[in-house]
């Protein structure tokens, strides 16, 4: 059985809350399709907000305040070095955000606009959105639906489906912020992370282009450890890993915490998560407390980052013949 509520959320917007009788609840905000919240029962049946957000709606629509979290990202996630790209020899240049390069779909891009929502059962929200061409720079009239559904399982499955009547580039993923312990340092938690490669990056933290060996790394999650590793040996972690296949039913990433007892595993069709410990993190204000660095982490499941300035890595391109169709799976447990 699912129970779902719709309520204004303000600025002519709409909030959406789904949950099941597992324990699992979500809320859903039309600002950027972005999960405003995630919560799941703990072993002790307390629930825990185990992704962050926040109730107001100015925390959406500032974007100092809230750094994309748990919005939709794009068009093109990540970073392109340079904030420019070339399709058939002609040259693009998009919105340099982070200047000199360009990164999360530029100011707006699809995490601070409004999309269109629709609801035909409880346990699922459709929000959809048209990118004009020339938006952030990008060719094409973008339509994008992003859909979320919640499971008896669990599960938070998130699916983005578009198409384009021009040649572009696209590289979605959601932005959310977990801690399985609903606060506090996420040292503790320990990660399995399905994956023998990861992107190597420069002296200023930039993708370098590199595919490197896991083995033998601070970077090798193939078997369980703590967050705290990366932390201690690397100062955090803010690094694509790499899958060996697109396999939905693969676990591609394991995180639990023995305080809470609850697990968070990742399944996607996505060539890689980009997993990041929030480095950045600073003064944060979310719906009951203030986040700091090492505070949460992300999941991000996406195409690899800075995927328009090496050629090696896999194309992102998105043709009008051509249908982007990728899915994301986040599903909550008790180890």
């Amino acid at each position: 059985m699912f129970r779902s509520k719709k309520e204004n959320f303000g600025k002519n917007t709409y909030l959406y809350t789904l949950e099941n009788d597992k324990g699992l609840k979500i809320k859903l905000a039309e600002v950027g399709a972005t999960i405003t919240g995630i919560f799941f029962k703990d072993k002790n049946g307390k629930e825990i907000e185990t992704a962050f957000g926040s109730d107001d709606i100015e925390f959406y629509t500032d974007k100092a305040k809230n750094g994309h979290m748990g919005a939709t990202v794009g068009r093109v996630a990540g970073r392109t070095i340079g904030a420019k790209f070339k399709i058939d020899d002609k040259e693009y240049h998009i919105t340099a955000n982070k200047s000199p390069d360009h990164t999360h779909g530029g100011v707006n891009g699809l995490s601070y606009v409004i999309y269109n929502s629709t609801q035909k059962k409880d346990n699922e929200v459709l929000f959809s959105y048209v990118s004009k061409d020339g938006e952030e720079g990008y060719p094409g009239n973008l339509n994008l639906i992003v859909k979320y559904t919640i499971t008896d399982e669990n599960e938070i499955i998130i699916d983005y489906i578009a198409t384009t009547d021009k040649t572009t580039p696209l590289n979605i993923m959601n932005h959310s912020y977990f801690n399985l312990n609903g606060g506090g340092k996420i040292n503790d938690h320990e990660i399995f992370i399905d994956a023998a490669y990861y992107l190597g990056d420069d002296e200023n933290g930039i993708t370098s282009g590199e595919i490197l060996k896991t083995k033998n790394t601070p970077y090798d999650f193939t078997k369980s450890k703590k967050i705290d590793n990366i932390i201690k040996s690397k100062g955090g972690c803010d690094n694509c890993f790499v899958f060996d296949d697109n396999d939905i039913n693969k676990q591609r990433v394991k995180v639990i915490s023995k305080e809470t007892g609850i697990s968070l595993e990742v399944f996607t069709t996505m060539p890689s998560v980009l997993f990041y410990t929030a480095n950045s993190l600073n003064n944060c204000k979310v719906r009951n407390q203030t986040l700091g660095k090492h505070e949460a982490f992300c999941l991000e499941a996406q195409y690899f980052s800075c995927s328009l300035n090496f050629n090696h890595f896999p194309s992102i391109m998105l043709y009008p013949d051509r249908e982007y169709n990728h899915r994301t799976i986040y599903k909550f447990g008790l180890i």
